[in-house]
């Protein structure tokens, strides 16, 4: 963004400076980066320009196809509707989709300019089967085999597993076992990996120490790449795992949730969520704040919403809130035995309906109360 920030004042065209913007907004939720210092502004200004609009016809089909026209847009809508999609291009198929469809500028191409869009969101659903379907096949075999789901660092390997989503189903693995993660793909032979890994532990510097394995292998603490003789696979889980053993332990290991501080129902105001709104745009570097409440009642739900999260409204103290628990479908049966009294953690997130503002709660977590 610097770069062409400098380009457009040195040819006179700093008016360019808003489009450019935007996308640079795209890529800096899109990617991860940490939100601070320029990243933040770039991100911050590109999400209103975003919202506000006019955009050129290429990137207004893009949030059509997305459900996003006419909304304000936040990060999470970046990350998981707008991303997901122009990323699919080059996961899938080739990332010339997506270019041709982000520089399209002349109005007279919308026809073709939404059959583009059609195409990155077909790449996208495609994207989500191949990646359900081999997360599915790696955490079966991390809790079938115990010489794979038993090691520290789980490293799963597959037949043609999609090199485009392995990097994908890493981070997955790493989210539901809290453990490090080298996903492969087979294919005549060669095997090519994808690395996730936790806060504690340092992937790179542990690939480095069982280099002679790879045929190449790069990235960095938390994520890297790999291509090696498929014929070694058991050689790098033994290897890696060594190297693991020697830093990671069981409380390494052990999932956490920083909770930045306790938020009763009454005090859950219209201030309090417009003063936590006003910390966005959330993300890497700059986390949403969670808070935590204490014997809290379901008194409606939980109930499943699409097979794969939860909805519910909750009640502390005389005041109710509607909650979504995402990705917790498998607690139903818990929290219906324990809806009587269960501290929570949540975030607060706004959301409009016929044109009026409510605050809803985004749960993080839920236990039993502390005696």
């Amino acid at each position: 963004m610097k770069v062409v920030q400098a380009l457009c004042r040195k040819s006179g065209k700093e008016s360019w400076l808003p489009g450019f913007l935007k996308v640079a907004a795209i890529g800096t939720l899109a990617d991860v980066v940490p939100l601070v210092g320029e990243n933040r502004v770039i991100a911050k200004l590109g999400l209103d320009l975003l919202s506000r609009g006019p955009h050129k016809v290429g990137l207004r089909s893009l949030l059509e196809i997305a459900g996003l026209a006419g909304k304000t847009i936040d990060s999470y809508h970046i990350s998981f509707l707008v991303a997901p999609r122009v990323n699919a291009a080059g996961r899938m198929s080739t990332p010339d989709i997506a270019t041709r469809l982000l520089l399209a500028s002349d109005e007279a191409m919308g026809e073709e300019v939404r059959a583009l869009a059609l195409q990155l969101d077909g790449e996208n659903v495609r994207r989500q089967e191949e990646e359900a379907e081999i997360l599915a096949a790696a955490k079966k075999i991390v809790q079938t085999d115990p010489d794979v789901g038993a090691r520290t660092v789980l490293v799963v390997a597959g037949e043609s597993w999609h090199r485009g989503v392995i990097g994908i189903v890493a981070s997955k693995l790493v989210d539901s076992f809290c453990r490090p993660a080298i996903v492969l793909s087979i294919e005549d032979g060669v095997a090519h990996g994808s690395c996730r890994s936790v806060p504690h532990f340092d992937m790179l510097g542990a690939l480095e120490r069982c280099a002679p394995l790879f045929v190449r292998f790069g990235g960095h603490k938390q994520a890297a790449g790999l291509t090696m003789a498929a014929s070694r696979v058991t050689e790098l889980r033994r290897a890696i795992n060594d190297v693991a053993d020697e830093t990671l332990g069981p409380e390494e290991l052990m999932p956490r949730l920083r909770i930045d501080g306790d938020l009763t129902f009454r005090g859950i105001t219209g201030g309090v969520a417009a003063g936590v709104a006003a910390l966005a745009p959330f993300g890497a570097g700059n986390p949403r704040p969670v808070f935590s409440a204490r014997r809290v009642e379901i008194v409606d739900g939980p109930r499943k919403l699409k097979d794969r999260h939860l909805k519910m409204a909750l009640r502390q103290d005389g005041r109710i809130f509607r909650a979504v628990a995402w990705r917790a479908a498998e607690r139903h049966d818990y929290l219906t035995e324990h809806k009587a009294a269960l501290d929570v953690a949540f975030s607060l997130e706004q959301n409009q309906y016929n044109g009026e503002t409510f605050v809803e709660l985004t749960l993080a977590d839920l236990k039993l109360p502390e005696v």
